[in-house]
């Protein structure tokens, strides 16, 4: 599950004399740029404006036959972000693709929305994962669910767009998490070949 936070800003200035800075001048901090120093910064951003209607297509079905999930997947919506999930008929193996495009166009989108997330509580579980074909990524959830077989995985594609891959109902943390990174690798062949 990808979540929607919300987010709110404060500094952490001590009142004073206004004085000038040296450099250009910002009237606000674009949300493509994250402020959390632990949030990796998108060297080359993917454009996935082409899949927000249909985010099945980001999955070939070459790749999700290479996986097991020989089904076609079924698009859905998931906390206001397009979404397709994949089954394999007779075993609990599941696979979900979340693109967060809802996320981004609230303004809380990327891998620094899940930080955000993660701050306020709405999250309880928050570590760096792997990088995937060069792609900053994040597991994350309600809970750390690896060693039960489930890993949720979010790979930032660009500094305010994160796409997340749930492997759920495998035997092991290695199984899951090895198919959902496979999953994000997937994502961002077809992101830059798109």
């Amino acid at each position: 599950m990808l979540v929607s936070v919300a987010v709110a800003g404060c500094t952490g200035e001590t009142p004073g004399t206004p004085s000038p800075t040296q450099g250009p001048a910002t009237s606000s901090v674009s949300s493509a740029s994250p402020a959390d120093p632990n949030v990796p910064k998108v060297t080359d951003p993917l454009d996935a404006t082409a899949f927000v209607s249909d985010v099945c297509k980001l999955l070939p079905a070459a790749a999700a036959a290479d996986l097991g999930f020989t089904e076609p997947g079924a698009p859905k919506s998931d906390t206001g972000n397009p979404a397709c999930s994949w089954g394999i008929r007779g075993k609990a193996d599941s696979l979900q693709i979340i693109l967060g495009s809802g996320n981004r166009e609230k303004g809380m989108g990327g891998l620094a929305g899940l930080h955000k997330a993660k701050e306020t509580g709405q999250l309880k579980f928050l570590e760096p994962g792997p990088e995937v074909d060069g792609y900053p990524t994040v597991y994350y959830g309600l809970q750390d669910r690896r060693a039960r077989g489930n890993c949720d995985l979010s790979v930032g594609v660009a500094d305010d767009l994160a796409i997340s891959a749930q492997a759920e109902g495998y035997d092991n943390e290695q199984d899951s998490c090895g198919t959902a990174q496979k999953v994000a690798s997937a994502l961002i062949k077809t992101l830059k070949g798109a």
